[in-house]
């Protein structure tokens, strides 16, 4: 078998490996001409290797964020409403359901930023 050929091969026969598994187990041997044979089944004298079946461009792996609690996307909540009823933008809710939005008067705009301001104070730890 020719070079390229066990080179394509190589690259077939490894290819779904790395897209499944970040670790994938290869057996490097020699063949009698001296030229390094890799297989992901094992062989007489084989040595085992483990690579890294991961794409060498892509960030590294992060660990899972632990979920958040309810009190952290009520905080959360609160200061994205904050930072919306304080942008200036032009606010609508549907007031009397018939499917139509409505602009907020700026009576309602002053209760809900009361609101979410008093929902931020109570569920957002306080800056240490």
């Amino acid at each position: 078998m020719s070079r390229p050929v066990l080179l394509i091969a190589l690259a077939l026969g490894l290819a779904p490996g790395p897209l499944l598994a970040d670790k994938t187990t290869v057996y490097k041997s020699t063949n009698a001409d001296g030229t390094s044979v890799y297989s992901q089944v094992e062989t007489r004298d084989a040595q085992v290797q483990r690579v890294d079946g991961r794409d060498p461009n892509l960030p590294p792996a992060q660990a899972e964020a632990a979920p958040k609690s309810e009190a952290e996307k009520a905080c959360e909540t609160a200061t994205k409403n904050l930072e919306l009823i304080g942008s200036g933008q032009r606010l609508q809710r549907d007031k009397d359901g018939d499917g139509t939005p409505e602009d907020l008067t700026p009576e309602e705009l002053a209760t809900e930023k009361d609101l979410a301001q008093r929902q931020a104070d109570a569920y957002c730890a306080p800056a240490k």
